[in-house]
């Protein structure tokens, strides 16, 4: 039992030192950037970077999905990999797409410019999450901290500096974030080298589910919702007022982000053990999400209360006296992240209870609510905005969770599907 014990928490080392390396090249990105870069371009850089996911959150988020669900499982790990790639290539001329539309509403007339730096950041940047999810779905997760840490260093460090080198061109911070992606992708693609086999059985399709419109739509949102406040804040107070909102963002988002990280991670495989269609099993599932989950919101509180305390203190040592502005948007940036990823507890109790299609009732309506709530407050005012996302935690436990449990005890149709199907 005890051999067992240490065989289950075992994971928890390398998984811990990799967020331990993002919070501390966090932070000192913080730093590095509150000195370098002024509010304004900040503020522009942080709006570049709500659209570089577009591929591993959007565009490719049934590929990753599709990794995460049977490469552990997989019997030949090179034909799914070129499956895989495959997949996400047909999908190219969508990111190119939907590239070119962030580049009109970023640089405007200058889109041109700007375009292949976001469909560069965000094919990359799906190449990186690709490898990552494949290793997490291994239990690799030492490899997996290699990859991650390469991503935390390269992407705290690379866009100031270059900034500062380039004389304060907002440009080189875009060029800084893209050598970030292709040294993530780098790291990831060197740790799969041993499924880079270019012989083999002819890559498979993957399963139609995983290429189809559900988990796009899911991801979609999910992007929406982490994006919608440096978008509002840009549109209604200013870029001054968005450069505070991403430096306070980048810095109180590290507590919810983490937490969620580790204990998904760790959780998750438990949740997926206990999946079952007998009433005792379900129970218990549902009970343990619930822990799970508050254990998140509170541990978040906790850390994100305890921030805003010591935020004075931060001026000069960590962030730049400009940045000043910014301590005011610490718990309000945290609530945002909080309230989705509280959600993202009663997706995994979906997916673990076989009861995938209610994701998207579950998700959309609660996301619903979270847009139409910032958009009332921001045409009102700062105050009220922040106000609001303050507010936004509490969001999930009135809609996630009871809408999630009502499907989730509601008795199946038919027989469970198997996976992929």
């Amino acid at each position: 039992m005890s051999s067992l014990r240490r065989d289950s928490y075992a994971p928890l080392l390398p998984i811990v030192l990799a967020h331990a390396v993002g919070l501390l090249c966090g932070l000192a990105g913080v730093k590095l950037s509150s000195w370098l870069v002024p509010p304004t371009d900040f503020g522009r850089y942080g709006v570049f970077l709500t659209f570089t996911p577009l591929g591993m959150w959007v565009v490719h988020a049934g590929v990753i999905k599709y990794v995460s669900r049977q490469w552990a499982e997989a019997a030949d790990r090179g034909a799914m990999l070129r499956a895989v790639i495959a997949a996400a290539g047909r999908k190219l001329p969508w990111l190119a797409g939907a590239a070119a539309v962030a580049a009109v509403l970023i640089a405007g007339r200058g889109a041109a410019v700007v375009f292949p730096a976001v469909l560069l950041a965000a094919l990359l940047l799906s190449g990186g999450a690709i490898a990552q999810t494949a290793l997490q779905a291994a239990r690799q997760h030492w490899r997996d901290l290699a990859v991650s840490g390469t991503g935390s260093v390269t992407r705290s460090f690379l866009p100031p500096l270059l900034y500062a080198a380039a004389g304060g061109s907002v440009l080189a911070l875009y060029g800084g974030f893209c050598l970030h992606a292709f040294a993530l992708a780098a790291a990831g693609a060197w740790a799969l080298r041993a499924c880079w086999r270019p012989a083999g059985p002819p890559a498979a399709r993957l399963a139609a589910s995983y290429e189809g419109p559900m988990f796009i739509v899911l991801a979609a949102t999910a992007w929406i919702l982490l994006s919608l406040g440096r978008w509002l804040t840009a549109a209604f107070f200013g870029a001054d007022a968005t450069g505070y909102f991403v430096l306070a963002g980048n810095l109180a988002a590290l507590v919810p982000s983490m937490l969620l990280t580790i204990l998904l991670q760790f959780q998750q495989p438990v949740f997926f053990s206990l999946a079952s269609e007998d009433p005792g099993p379900r129970r218990e599932l549902a009970r343990r999400v619930d822990r799970t989950a508050l254990a998140h919101a509170a541990l978040t509180l906790a850390g994100l209360v305890a921030l805003r305390l010591v935020a004075p203190a931060l001026i000069g040592p960590l962030i730049s006296a400009r940045y000043a502005a910014a301590i005011p948007w610490l718990l309000p940036a945290g609530c945002a992240v909080l309230a989705v990823s509280s959600g993202g507890f009663y997706h995994s109790l979906l997916l673990a209870g076989r009861r995938e299609r209610a994701c998207g009732p579950v998700e959309l309506t609660a996301a619903a609510v979270l847009i139409a709530g910032a958009l009332a407050t921001a045409a009102v005012g700062e105050l009220w905005f922040q106000r609001w996302l303050l507010f936004s935690p509490v969001v999930p436990w009135l809609v996630n969770r009871p809408f999630a449990r009502r499907y989730f005890f509601r008795p199946a149709a038919g027989p469970a599907p198997a996976p992929g199907r």
